[in-house]
């Protein structure tokens, strides 16, 4: 750490004192001002006394007197303390480290006496991440670009899930960034060595996706007219990627899961089995669960593919991260492009904060590149966008029109028109909620039996409305009937 840097000011939070001492005295030759405490009642009061000053990080004890340090960071968060927290123990389980770090705990360090190196690398971290300087060097892993609590979350779940060697399924819609996600896996992993190998199981037919996947023998097909090693057996020692599971027929489901069980497989026409060393990342846009209920994709096969799971948020639930991602895209366009330095005004960067993206964080990339291709230097305004998302802002964020709806003059069947409405916020829950159609339902107010109900009695996901529904779509076809004089 810099001499230049001024002192960081750590609260430890260890009900053990000799525990305590030990990382007061590891922590202050290292250039840290450390306040330390021995309960969660007496860390709350250091966090909220005016006097104490504003902490830079928390180091906690998983397990104290008087709770966790979950209940800590659970406390913190209601709170609106939003300082980085490391949590130490001896007792880490995966339930507790996916807890601390959703709500917010940048690492989960096991707990030492002898060293605490690895706490100073981490805390070190942590501050240099929050010094001054151009936020778009130190603001991601890789191309994992983000400021908000969010992303970060999933950029600290990536480095925990790369250093545990097993199968690891990554969900998200399209565009959010899966296939970047697994090879930032790939980088961090004891396999960094080894093949990063990517094969998307959507983009071919099941004789040739098996055939790629697993190899075969001279003379197992027509036309085999000699032997070829399988992507398995290519990714040996590294990963494999399999893109789109959710696609994967099922005979090749079943043979996927023999080999995730038993690290062997068959080249097609052989008749013994080979051993591989692989590591298998599956990525998809579909809800697996639910196509195990429809039959669709194999329970077995999910459970064993979903030991680890990432879940990557779309973009319209990161806007803190646009600036950023903006200035990254940017930045990579110009130089692809070997264009001067280029800025969205802003303007124009307030009409990207209410555009939808529906194809999330590839779209941006495109849309910026585009604006890159077709401005010559410096300030970029709205007037560079393409008319769809000048048009789907000017709609309004949500969908609708921003004037007011009105019976049009020769009026409208209101009955379809509701039916229209319930199925374009059906298809709109649905797509909010990453395609989870339990999340859909709760985020409407139904009970998931209801909303299956609507989905099948209009037709299917298909055949709901994409576009905000207008009365005008739907003419009366009803003739007015005469009054009679009871009514």
């Amino acid at each position: 750490m810099s001499a230049a840097l001024p002192r960081k000011h750590v609260l430890i939070v260890e009900d053990e004192p000799s525990f305590r001492e030990v990382l007061e005295m590891g922590l202050a030759p290292q250039g840290f001002r450390t306040r330390a405490v021995g309960s969660i009642q007496e860390a709350k009061v250091a966090l909220e006394d005016v006097n104490e000053g504003r902490f830079d990080a928390i180091v906690s004890d998983l397990r104290l007197g008087d709770g966790t340090g979950i209940d800590l960071l659970t406390w913190m968060k209601e709170k609106g303390h939003s300082i980085p927290a490391v949590i130490l123990t001896a007792f880490a389980t995966t339930e507790t480290t996916v807890q601390a770090l959703n709500l917010g705990a940048v690492d989960f360090l096991t707990k030492t006496k002898n060293d605490i190196a690895e706490l100073t690398k981490v805390l070190q971290g942590i501050f240099l991440e929050s010094e001054p300087g151009p936020v778009h060097e130190l603001s991601g892993i890789g191309d994992l670009v983000g400021v908000g609590d969010t992303i970060r979350r999933v950029q600290a779940l990536v480095g925990k899930i790369a250093r545990a060697d097993t199968t690891v399924l990554i969900t998200g819609e399209s565009g959010t960034g899966k296939e970047i996600v697994a090879r930032l896996i790939h980088r961090y992993s004891e396999r960094a060595d080894g093949p990063f190998i990517a094969v998307n199981c959507g983009a071919l037919p099941e004789a040739l996706l098996e055939s790629e996947l697993f190899g075969y023998e001279k003379g197992a097909f027509t036309g085999a007219t000699g032997v070829k090693r399988g992507l398995f057996e290519d990714a040996n020692g590294g990963f494999l990627f399999l893109d789109e599971i959710g696609e994967m027929p099922l005979p090749l489901q079943v043979k996927l899961l023999r080999v995730l069980q038993e690290r062997r497989l068959r080249r097609l026409g052989a008749n013994e089995e080979r051993p591989v060393d692989v590591r298998v990342i599956g990525a998809t846009n579909r809800n697996l669960r639910e196509r195990t209920e429809e039959n669709k994709f194999r329970e077995d096969l999910y459970y064993r593919l979903n030991i680890l799971n990432i879940e990557l948020p779309p973009l319209r639930d990161r806007r803190e991260d646009l600036p950023v991602l903006v200035e990254h895209f940017l930045r990579r366009s110009c130089k692809k492009l070997n264009k001067p330095s280029m800025y969205l005004q802003p303007e124009a960067l307030a009409l990207l904060e209410r555009y939808r993206f529906p194809g999330n964080v590839r779209e941006l990339e495109n849309l910026m590149e585009r604006c890159v291709a077709l401005n010559p230097g410096g300030a970029i305004g709205k007037d560079h966008f393409p008319d769809n998302v000048l048009t789907d802002v000017e709609r309004g964020f949500d969908g609708p029109t921003l004037t007011p709806l009105s019976i049009p003059m020769g009026g409208f069947d209101l009955e379809a028109y509701l039916t229209a409405l319930k199925g374009y916020f059906l298809h709109q829950g649905l797509m909010e909620q990453s395609g989870n159609r339990t999340k859909a339902a709760k985020h409407l107010g139904m009970t998931f039996r209801a909303y299956r109900y609507w989905l099948g009695h209009l037709g299917g996901i298909e055949s709901l409305p994409r576009r905000f529904p207008a009365p005008k779509d739907f003419p009366s076809n009803v003739e007015a009937e005469e009054e009679s004089p009871e009514s």
